[in-house]
């Protein structure tokens, strides 16, 4: 890399002691010798062209170079780059880069490091968009340059790239403009010069790929007569090649479809072949192909999809236009070759065109007022050994920038000076006014002449050629030849780079530019979509004309179109701020460390570069009006006072320390040389960053105290969400651990209850057993009854026998008083029988008196008799059953404790009296429920007769202690969740079939068994007319409320916080259902209660027990559709319990009869989505999404 420290010359020549022409030369070439080929001449950057690479180029080189002003290292192009940028950035000003030079002084490569500059110092944001501003110069070169025996790679066509930027000086987009396209390149090269370089890589490519030489139609490069017209070197294949893979690549990057760049590369076949037509004369009026034209014919054909006969008649016909009456006329074999070369120029320019507007699309950002760097690469000045009509372009084109630079930089600036009132030392420089208005000065002028000429139907070369020697004969800048031979098809201007002889052949012609209108047409039937597409930029610079087709006037000339492109141009010019690069060149043969003293001289001369220097050095370049310079350098002075605007201007650049001869204040302006502004801008900056530190500590200072602040908050944040993380994983242990609690409890309930199940099932059995038994001892024991009674009346008839028999007797007769003593004992005696004495004979012994009848009977009677004493003591105890003890059934010392339920009982389904406390577990039963009477009594029976069974096996002491500590509220809450249990068990069925069932059931009973009861004082219902009592009715708990108030919840609930949730609850929805809020408000509302009771399992029966009370015999419709739509939002996100389930589904099944309209699909919805009780519960609240399509009613 070059040293920045080193100093080989002078690097800014207008340090220079002595000026002129040999002086620069010389140091100039002092520096080439060394490898050194910038040098300044103020702002303006001379470079020299070295014909071989040097390192200086890279990217290390570019950091360098970056935030350095001008000046500061050696002179580069970077330089002038970032001086540029710099500019953009700081005054806002949109800025241009005219590089100028000779064909071969390196301007093409100079642009390329302008645009690599600009692109690596912000390539940190938007490295695609730089990325395809580079591919797009790869694909204009491919397009656009050809070498010339002067320049390998030479631009034949100008452009402007106006690099676009944002707000953050970051480059967006850049915009591309072409100026005058080389055409006749296509047909006809000169001696040592090629065609564009595409054709070349197109070829190549074809020879190496099978499958794209087949695609196009493509042969080897000898082939075509279009790429041998010079006869010029053998083509390296491979190095064409790579560079046709690079075009391709760039294509892509600029994202442009694979079937567009094959449809390019068809037109480009396509012009090849065009070539290679050869047509042969019939009779000197037509033309016919030749047989080897039938080949390219059907080729071309193919690959433009145009058809064979319409291509024949595009060649071979040409159409005149009379008055609008389109007349064919055939062409004879000369213009049968013109025309086929035309035809070939059209569709590469028209394809140049479409190229150019293509790569504008990908890279213009679409904002005319972007601020943008512009980067001018155009044709340098030229002077051939024949020169036709592109070179008189060409140098037009230069003569139009030497003017606008020598305005810019000595008449402009001499003219101010003047203007202003300062002393200066005039300067005298090559003013080139006389040679543009013989060009472009109308009405008589050399593009005016060639243009009268291009509108008459028989004009020519000849004829423009003699009104030129007639019209400028005696112009100073115009001579008629380079001798008395040549006058007649020769003419010679003498340009600011010196005399240019041209050939007026051709002119006329190539000034028309026939742009082949019915070859386009075809085009835009075309089967190819590229070719379709390409047809539509014919004529774009014309498309406003008004001229019908085939007339000589339908269009501009080529001149007068570029005449107004370059004058568009230099008005953009005009409006920048320009930065020169002037590009030499050293020798003609393109050799390194090869330097032509001479041929530099005479580039110095006309490029003015002397005048340059005594002019940046005498002058003063830099301008400031006086507000300009106080606004922007009143921070140099303390005291600032405005009274005196002259004096304050003075102090400032006085106080700056610069001598006065470095500046000069006119009447509006401050004029300052390089040293005063350089001086001026730096203790401004200066001045700036001491503030600037000053600034930024007071910013830092807050910056950090907010970053403070902001890292506490987020700190806290953090700990409250890890504090938040521990007590949730500590819940979800403690949940996990109750989960298996309660699935512990829920098996010991289960276990309750099918224990309580069994036992009942056993006494039931044992009692049916009972039953049947005591019905066949009572049919035994009738009969048997009859028997001993038969027998006892038998006995008693032979007993009776025997005692008449005994008083009929015979006795001894004794005194009177014997007798009546003994008559009055005797007659005592028979009413007084000794029955025992009467009957000893039955208990004899077995010898004495054995009777198997008797035994029989006396055995029935023992069993009759203990079973009639069974059946007493249970008719005696059955009024006392109500009073048992609740757990003596279960009192024996295998029975075990019950822990604390860790949830809330549910609430009893009816009214339990106190003395409950004695009964069972399987005794607190809601019977009449669940039985009949008579069953109830089967009940009593079969647990008194257990809990004797189970009382005569325990000691009744023990017993009785462990009975007294059971009894307690445990017990109770035990007997209700086996309650509660078996009343579940019981409805099991109904809910299966209570969708086909007709069974009603009214919510009146369930508010009745299971409501809680209201203070009339905190809700009373105003709708009833009678006297209100101090306890709602529970009949008007289930109608609708105007009150948005109730004291509790409706049904009973164990959990406070639900009863307040509840309260909260009723008042929210009686909100909603008024329509008293917006529809934010209500969607938070219905989110609230549907998520409340998703939330909690135990406000769920509470949100539908709302919901119908406020929906029953509601005054306002609207209200009501209100309360279903939550009812519709709350049944398909959970589901009622089961004890409330058949309740719910009765009301909804009369509210589908009742209702009409929208109510009743609301009824049908809530009755479709009501299934089951075990349907999962959602675990979101509805979106809004569902809410509003529910309230849509969809």
């Amino acid at each position: 890399m070059m040293s920045i420290g080193r100093r080989v010359g002078f690097a800014d020549m207008t340090a220079m002691s002595e000026i002129d022409e040999i002086g620069i030369n010389q140091n100039l070439n002092v520096r080439y010798n060394s490898d050194i080929i910038y040098t300044y001449t103020g702002s303006i950057l001379l470079a020299v062209n070295p014909y071989k690479t040097i390192n200086i180029f890279n990217k290390q080189t570019i950091s360098e170079y970056h935030m350095c002003k001008l000046g500061d290292l050696s002179p580069h192009v970077f330089a002038v780059a970032e001086a540029a940028y710099t500019s953009i950035v700081d005054d806002n000003i949109n800025q241009a880069c005219v590089i100028s030079g000779e064909s071969g002084a390196g301007k093409t490569e100079s642009t390329k490091f302008i645009l690599q500059y600009l692109c690596t110092i912000t390539s940190n944001v938007s490295s695609w968009v730089q990325q395809q501003i580079l591919e797009a110069n790869t694909i204009l070169e491919a397009f656009g340059n050809a070498k010339t025996t002067r320049n390998d790679n030479s631009s034949r066509f100008g452009k402007f790239m106006q690099v676009c930027f944002d707000d953050n000086n970051c480059i967006k987009g850049c915009v591309i403009l072409d100026y005058l396209l080389e055409q006749s390149r296509i047909t006809f090269q000169s001696v040592g010069e090629r065609n564009y370089h595409i054709m070349y890589q197109l070829v190549a490519q074809g020879q190496k790929n099978i499958g794209i030489a087949k695609s196009f139609h493509l042969r080897p490069p000898e082939f075509y007569k279009y790429l041998n017209t010079s006869n010029s070197e053998k083509i390296n294949m491979n190095i064409e090649s790579k560079k046709f893979d690079a075009v391709t690549m760039a294509f892509t990057v600029l994202q442009i479809p694979q079937f567009v760049i094959d449809g390019v590369f068809k037109v480009l076949s396509s012009i090849l072949w065009l070539g290679n037509i050869e047509f042969i004369d019939v009779d000197g009026e037509v033309t016919d192909f030749s047989r080897s034209d039938q080949e390219a014919i059907s080729i071309i054909s193919n690959l433009l999809g145009l058809s064979r006969c319409d291509f024949k008649n595009v060649l071979l016909i040409r159409q005149i236009n009379v008055r609008g009456n389109i007349t064919e006329i055939p062409l004879k074999i000369k213009e049968a070759l013109e025309n086929r070369h035309a035809l070939a120029k059209a569709l590469y320019s028209k394809t140049f065109t479409w190229l150019v507007s293509k790569i504008n699309n990908c890279t213009n950002p679409g904002q005319d007022d972007a601020k943008f760097l512009g980067v001018l690469d155009i044709f340098g000045f030229e002077n051939f050994s024949h020169n036709s009509f592109e070179q008189l372009c060409i140098n037009y084109t230069n003569e139009k920038l030497h003017k606008f630079f020598n305005h810019y930089v000595f008449a402009l600036e001499q003219s101010i000076y003047e203007h202003e009132g300062i002393h200066f030392n005039h300067v005298e420089f090559t003013d080139n006014t006389p040679c543009l208005e013989l060009l472009e000065k109308p009405p008589r002028c050399v593009f005016k002449l060639l243009t009268e000429q291009c509108h008459m139907p028989k004009g020519s070369d000849s004829a423009f050629l003699s009104n030129m020697h007639t019209e400028f004969e005696s112009h100073l800048n115009y001579i008629k030849g380079s001798d008395r031979r040549h006058w007649k098809t020769e003419f010679g201007i003498k340009h600011y780079a010196g005399l240019v002889i041209y050939a007026v052949g051709g002119f006329v012609e190539k000034n028309r530019d026939v742009q082949q209108d019915v070859m386009f047409e075809y085009m835009s039937c075309s089967k190819d979509v590229f070719i379709k597409d390409l047809s539509k930029y014919q004529d774009i610079q014309f498309i406003n004309s008004s001229y019908p087709r085939g007339s000589s006037k339908s269009k501009c000339t080529v001149s007068d179109n570029f005449r107004h492109q370059l004058q568009s141009l230099i008005d953009v010019l005009q409006n920048t701020k320009p930065w020169y690069v002037r590009c030499i060149k050293p020798n003609l043969q393109k050799r390194p460390n090869n330097y032509n003293s001479s041929l530099v001289l005479d580039q110095l001369k006309y490029l003015g570069v002397v005048d340059i220097i005594r002019i940046r050095r005498e002058g003063f370049p830099i301008h400031f009006s006086h507000e300009d310079f106080e606004v922007k350098y009143k921070c140099l002075i303390k005291n600032k006072s405005f009274e005196h605007p002259q004096k304050y201007l003075t102090n400032i650049l006085e106080k700056s320390g610069m001598p006065p001869t470095e500046w000069q204040i006119g009447k509006t302006k401050i004029f300052l040389r390089n040293a005063a502004y350089e001086l001026l801008e730096t203790n401004r900056k200066d001045k700036i960053y001491k503030n600037a530190v000053i600034i930024q500590k007071i910013w830092k200072r807050y910056y950090c105290q907010k970053s403070f602040l902001r890292n506490k908050q987020a700190v806290l944040r953090i700990q409250h969400a890890y504090r938040g993380w521990r007590l949730k994983i500590r819940f979800m242990r403690m949940r996990r651990s109750a989960i298996v609690i309660q699935s512990r409890l829920r098996g010991v309930f289960a276990r309750e209850v099918a224990a309580a199940l069994k036992e009942m099932k056993r006494v039931d059995e044992e009692l049916k057993k009972s039953d049947g038994i005591y019905e066949q001892l009572t049919s035994i024991n009738t009969k048997t009854f009859a028997d001993c009674e038969r027998l006892i009346q038998e006995e008693l008839s032979v007993l009776a026998h025997i005692s008449d028999n005994i008083r009929a007797s015979p006795k001894p007769h004794s005194d009177k008083n014997d007798f009546e003593s003994n008559t009055a004992r005797a007659s005592v005696q028979q009413d007084t029988v000794n029955l025992d004495n009467m009957f000893a004979f039955l208990c004899e012994s077995k010898g004495s008196f054995d009777n198997a009848l008797i035994k029989e009977i006396n055995d029935n009677w023992d069993n009759l008799v203990k079973n009639l004493d069974e059946i007493e003591l249970c008719i005696h105890t059955e009024d006392s059953f109500d009073s048992q003890e609740t757990g003596k059934i279960f009192t024996t010392k295998y029975v075990r404790t019950l822990p604390e339920p860790t949830v809330p009982p549910p609430p009893p389904p009816v009214s339990i009296s106190a003395n409950l406390n004695s009964e069972p577990i399987y005794e607190a039963i809601n019977l009449y429920k669940l039985t009949t009477k008579k069953e109830i009594k089967k009940e009593k029976y079969m647990l008194l007769d257990y809990k004797s069974i189970k009382d005569n096996s325990k000691k009744p002491s023990s017993s009785s202690v462990f009975v007294k500590y059971q009894i307690d509220e445990r017990e109770n809450r035990r007997k209700q969740r086996v309650e509660k249990k078996i009343h579940e068990l019981t409805l099991i069925d109904i809910h299966k079939d209570i969708h086909i069932d007709d069974s009603f059931y009214n919510i009146l009973e369930f508010a009745e068994n299971y409501f809680n009861t209201h203070d009339l004082s905190s809700d009373c219902n105003t709708t009833q007319m009678g006297k209100c009592s101090d306890i709602t009715a529970k009949h008007e708990m289930t109608m609708f409320s105007k009150s948005d108030k109730i004291p509790t919840s409706h049904i009973h609930m164990y959990d406070p916080e639900n009863v307040v949730l509840s309260c909260s609850m009723f008042r929210e929805l009686c909100k909603y259902m008024r329509g008293e809020l917006n529809a934010e408000r209500e969607l938070q509302i219905i989110q609230y209660i549907v998520g409340l009771g998703i939330e909690r399992e135990e406000l769920r029966d509470e949100i539908f027990i709302q919901c119908i009370r406020q929906s029953r015999h509601n005054p306002n419709i609207d209200w009501t559709d209100r309360i279903w739509i939550i009812l519709c939002l709350s049944i398909v996100a959970f589901q009622p319990s089961k004890l409330l389930f058949r309740y719910f589904v009765s009301f909804i099944k009369k509210s589908m009869i009742d209702l009409d309209g929208k109510l009743r699909q609301y009824s049908q919805w809530c009755f479709d989505n009501c299934k089951s009780t075990k349907v999962s519960t959602r675990m979101y609240p509805p979106s809004s999404v569902e809410v509003a399509t529910r309230t849509s009613g969809n």
